[in-house]
């Protein structure tokens, strides 16, 4: 059909292109027969009618125009148009030709066969039929033309009688010259015929050749577009597979490109599920097409462990069909061709009736098929799953080229699912063992912290019993001095009274006793001494009041859980920090509230204390006017006590981290990074919080809260976690661990 139609579209643009340069040539005739009668004319002068031969050689110029015009214009598409179109022309050049010869007296010469010229070439355009009634209609005007202009002779070739004289010689001539130049036109037309004929079977070898030679190519091309088309395609799926490792968008990309370039929209890839007990899992083509009867089904969006989500049954192919394509892929893979190669591409045609769906005929989506194509997804001798093809068309017919564009694509998609798979679970793996790192490196910095919190609670329970120990020791010889000075003053006023009461005797020893006196400078000597016992008394209430709050401090006479005193162990604290705080160094504004007893650990809490004052000291120093303050009160069950400062405070991003083991913001050498995160320790083992509230420039405070228990038992309590462990709770003196 489309060779018969190419013919017909060659034949037409032949016979146009003929009319075309036939017009043109005619043009071009008028222009050269204009001028030649111009010249006749001027030589012949009288024997030429000039203007009736402008007139005709117009004529032929103005339809020659007008044909051209509408020629031009595509009116004239058809073959039978374009033949009228010659027809008319013919028509025309004769009437011309005839008028041309009588105004040039053609007749009486052999012009007439120049003329004769332009007719015979457009009769070409209507073969060999059309020239010979073209040269029988020129004969006929020719003789025509003739009797008319000799229509007085004609009495003489009819009359029997006037067979003499010169006009009946003159008739005789002219019916002669009529016969023989009408048998010439038609032996010239015949032989013009024949020259046309041969040329134009060589011609028509040569188109016919030229032809097929075209055909030939336009059908190479045709394969080599095709084949380029299929190769760009591949091309466009292995780049959309490469350049994701996610399933869900290797097997969309694939379902489109392959439903658009077979021109299939009934096109789906079916996966097994990941369990035995899973539904198919569908991946359906996504065009603008009216024929898709629901959206494409993908992976990733749905709420499923294993992130498919299956197909309801309202697509272009039912969970019947998709079931039984699955549980038979391995029938399928096993079938073999005439050549005992393995199948991978499978073509039904009216697949409800064949008998391999058989047990599904009533299936809904199967009755609506002409054809079916199943491609299982071969990895080896795996399939991945399975690819459908449907199409309604009865006429629809499945070329070789487009069966190996399936076959080539399932390849892919089953390489890059296979990679994709792979892919997927070394990124599982490598997320289960990254998960495993971070909690490795998680104990790991617990345990860190552990040993490191143990080591220097180790080194303050140690310098706490060395504390202890000097302050024991230190205590008895105090006690011992402290307590014979009374004696001694005692002792001292007595011997001043004897002294006074030798000196009220008299006698003989009594300048001997002056003397001695002088010698000894009595006065001196007693006003000194009275200096001495005084100062001895100060200093050993002072080493004595150092020894108390030592002992205060360190608390190892208060190992159990005991009430102790908020204020008391502040104040101990600010005692100890003498270095920073004091007369003429760093002020302290106290606001301490009538605050009842608490159970507590107070050798710990002082820890805290200590921290917190020591920091507190460091931050203010080099501020213009340094003030640390210190405020309890009670809320409720709870002490609240606040310990501010008005140094640079704290960054925000820092905040968050202060509480952390081993993070300190002093120079390397300067800080553990354990203060704060004990303290937090601390407060944790009294159920009690410790949270900082610091703004840059402004200052910093850290705020407690330390509940009041009755008994340790109510301690205990708070003290257990969520899931009933205890919190990690490092003892900073192993003697004072409860019972």
């Amino acid at each position: 059909m489309s060779d018969s139609n190419s013919s017909h579209s060659s034949q037409d643009s032949d016979l146009y292109i003929k009319t075309e340069q036939l017009i043109h040539f005619r043009l071009a005739f008028s222009v050269v027969s204009l001028v030649v009668a111009v010249c006749i004319s001027w030589l012949a002068r009288e024997e030429l009618e000039i203007y009736g031969v402008v007139a005709i050689i117009l004529f032929v110029v103005f339809y020659s125009a007008i044909l051209l015009g509408v020629l031009n214009t595509g009116v004239a598409g058809s073959e039978r148009t374009l033949k009228r179109i010659n027809a008319s022309l013919l028509g025309f050049d004769v009437v011309s030709l005839t008028g041309l010869v009588h105004f040039t007296r053609g007749v009486e010469s052999e012009v007439y066969l120049l003329y004769l010229l332009p007719i015979l070439l457009s009769s070409y355009t209507f073969q060999r039929r059309g020239i010979f009634t073209t040269a029988l209609f020129v004969s006929v005007s020719y003789t025509s033309l003739l009797l008319i202009e000799n229509a007085a002779f004609l009495p003489f070739l009819v009359e029997s009688q006037s067979d003499s004289g010169l006009a009946a010689a003159y008739s005789h001539r002219l019916w002669g010259r009529i016969v023989a130049r009408s048998t010439m036109l038609v032996a010239v037309a015949f032989v013009w015929a024949r020259f046309c004929q041969y040329m134009s079977g060589v011609a028509q070898q040569g188109a016919n050749r030229l032809r097929e030679q075209l055909d030939n190519n336009t059908r190479l091309m045709d394969e080599l577009e095709e084949k380029a088309r299929r190769e760009k395609m591949i091309n466009t799926i292995n780049s959309a597979l490469r350049s994701t490792l996610n399933l869900n968008q290797i097997f969309e990309t694939a379902v489109d490109e392959l439903a658009q370039a077979l021109k299939a929209p009934d096109c789906a890839i079916i996966l097994p599920g990941r369990k035995l007990s899973d539904k198919p899992l569908i991946v359906e083509a996504q065009l603008d097409s009216p024929l898709i009867a629901g959206a494409r089904q993908g992976f990733g969006d749905g709420e499923e462990d294993d992130g498919f989500v299956p197909r309801e049954e309202t697509g272009r192919f039912d969970r019947a069909l998709c079931e039984f394509v699955l549980k038979h892929k391995s029938t399928y893979e096993r079938r073999e061709d005439s050549d005992g190669k393995l199948m991978k591409t499978f073509l039904f045609f009216d697949p409800v009736r064949d008998p391999a769906f058989s047990s599904i005929s009533n299936s809904q989506s199967l009755a609506q098929m002409s054809s079916l194509i199943v491609q299982p997804m071969m990895y080896g001798e795996e399939s991945k799953g399975v690819i459908l093809i449907a199409d309604r068309d009865t006429h629809r017919a499945w070329t070789p080229v487009e069966l190996e564009l399936v076959k080539s694509v399932a390849g892919q998609v089953a390489v890059a699912a296979e990679h994709g798979e792979l892919v997927e679970q070394l990124s599982t793996k490598n997320e289960d063992l990254w998960n495993k790192n971070l909690n490795l490196d998680a104990k790991n910095l617990e345990l860190r912290a552990i040993q490191s919190q143990l080591i220097h609670q180790e080194k303050m329970a140690s310098l706490g019993r060395l504390v202890a120990g000097i302050a024991h020791e230190l205590n008895n010889p105090i006690n011992f001095v402290h307590g014979n000075l009374p004696y001694l003053r005692e002792y001292f006023e007595d011997l001043k009274k004897l002294i006074s009461a030798l000196d009220g005797l008299s006698g003989e020893n009594k300048p001997a006793v002056d003397q001695l006196k002088d010698s000894m400078r009595y006065d001196f000597l007693i006003t000194d001494l009275d200096n001495i016992i005084a100062d001895l008394n100060e200093g050993a209430e002072r080493i004595r009041y150092i020894i108390r709050n030592l002992r205060s401090f360190s608390r190892l006479d208060e190992a159990e859980l005991k009430e102790g005193s908020v204020r008391e162990g502040i104040e101990s604290t600010l005692k100890i920090l003498s270095q920073y705080y004091g007369r003429d160094k760093i002020p302290v504004e106290t606001d301490f509230a009538e605050l009842p007893p608490i159970l507590c650990y107070p050798g710990q809490l002082n820890q805290v204390w200590m921290n917190l004052l020591s920091n507190a000291a460091e931050a203010v120093l080099g501020t213009p006017s340094p003030l640390v303050t210190v405020k309890t009160v009670k809320e409720g069950e709870q002490v609240k006590v606040t310990i501010s400062d008005n140094g640079s405070g704290i960054p925000p991003e820092v905040q968050s981290k202060i509480f952390e083991p081993f993070y300190t913001t002093k120079p390397v050498g300067q800080g553990t990074g354990l203060g704060l995160s004990i303290c937090h320790s601390i407060m944790q083992r009294h159920g009690g919080e410790i949270w900082c509230e610091s703004k840059p420039d402004e200052g910093t405070s850290f705020i407690l809260k330390i509940p009041i228990y009755t008994s340790a038992s109510d301690l205990a309590k708070v003290r257990k976690g969520g899931d009933g462990d205890f919190i990690f709770e490092p003892a900073l003196n192993p003697a004072m661990e409860p019972d």
